[in-house]
């Protein structure tokens, strides 16, 4: 019966998944036993809110207490936390690397030079990982005390006392459910433009190597104009990870996440805009090296770039409205499913 599959679902989505197919014959056998010969979806209903809730009955199967994050989303903290730390740990590490190519030290510098500079390089990458580490623990800390108003499934709380069979979750639809791989790729790019722009914004830009192999970079981003966005970039990509992790553990759209999702993307479409038509924002000398390197004037090559510009921002409007209509189609797809 469906009831019991749910039911089943919901306790046993929580567990190590070495834990899963034995808690789902325990349970399943134990319903069977609690239900006469020829049981009606009323004594199915009677013996599911007997047993009680599912988050509960799962917190009892965990092979150990944990206290700062819960039975309930552990699982999802420890694969999210591995995973984003190695994402991050990666991309510091593939910057610094890049940056050692461009940059390589002088011929004949001092052996120490290099110790040092594999020093801190791994300290980078160590730094790095600690941050992540800190902001998904504190995330999901904050999701398990209820302080963005998330929770994994409507009406399963630990702490809930008034919990009943039409609490139970759907069982999963493929169809619907959020892409893990699209929410890892947004995740890496967002990580790793942020990287970029936080650490070596001077990466962005334009190379043109020498006879002696060094490189020159003519950087697109005027630095001290970019620290003035820093704080907004820091923020809305706070916001991102958030949402990042509340669409890995919920794995469906919801009219709330549609809604916090949707204004996340705006901020950031008004952010990128604002960035592209702030001229102070960007360095002429990039655009010296680029009329040179073409053999054009200035002017045509600024009037180029106004154009540019525009496509810029009509392509930021445009992706911007599509990803809100393609994701509350999906969101009233998950509610037409469960209705």
């Amino acid at each position: 019966m469906e009831l019991i599959d749910r039911y089943v679902y919901a306790v046993t989505e929580q567990l190590p998944e070495d834990m899963k197919e034995d808690v789902s014959k325990e349970l399943r056998s134990n319903i069977e036993d609690m239900l006469p010969e020829d049981y009606t979806v009323e004594d199915v209903k009677a013996a599911l809110e007997q047993l009680g809730n599912p988050w509960k009955i799962a917190e009892e199967y965990q092979p150990k207490q944990r206290y700062l994050i819960g039975p309930a989303l552990y699982s999802q903290y420890i694969k999210l936390l591995k995973l984003v730390l190695g994402i991050v740990m990666t991309i510091v590490a593939a910057i610094t690397a890049f940056d050692w190519v461009i940059t390589p030290p002088s011929e004949g510098a001092d052996p120490s030079s290099f110790a040092e500079m594999l020093v801190e390089a791994i300290a980078t990458v160590a730094n790095g990982g600690l941050q992540a580490a800190l902001w998904v623990t504190l995330i999901f800390v904050a999701i398990e005390r209820g302080w963005f108003g998330i929770t994994r499934t409507k009406g399963l709380a630990i702490t809930d006392d008034s919990w009943s069979v039409k609490d139970l979750p759907s069982l999963p639809v493929q169809s619907t459910k959020i892409s893990r791989t699209g929410t890892v790729i947004a995740m890496i790019a967002a990580l790793l433009g942020t990287a970029i722009i936080y650490f070596r914004p001077e990466l962005i830009g334009f190379y043109v190597r020498g006879d002696d192999g060094v490189y020159t970079i003519y950087s697109l981003l005027e630095a001290e104009r970019l620290q003035l966005y820093i704080p907004f970039i820091l923020v809305l990509v706070l916001i991102q990870m958030i949402l990042f992790v509340w669409k890995y553990i919920v794995q469906y759209w919801n009219t709330r996440l549609w809604t916090v999702y949707t204004l996340a993307s705006v901020l950031i479409g008004i952010l990128l805009i604002v960035m592209v038509n702030d001229t102070a924002l960007f360095q002429e000398s990039f655009f010296i090296e680029v009329a040179q390197l073409f053999d054009a004037s200035l002017s045509s090559v600024l009037k180029q770039r106004e154009m540019i510009e525009r496509v810029i921002v009509v392509s930021i409007v445009i992706i911007t409205l599509w990803d809100a209509v393609d994701s509350y189609m999906k969101t009233r797809k998950v509610k037409q499913k469960k209705s």
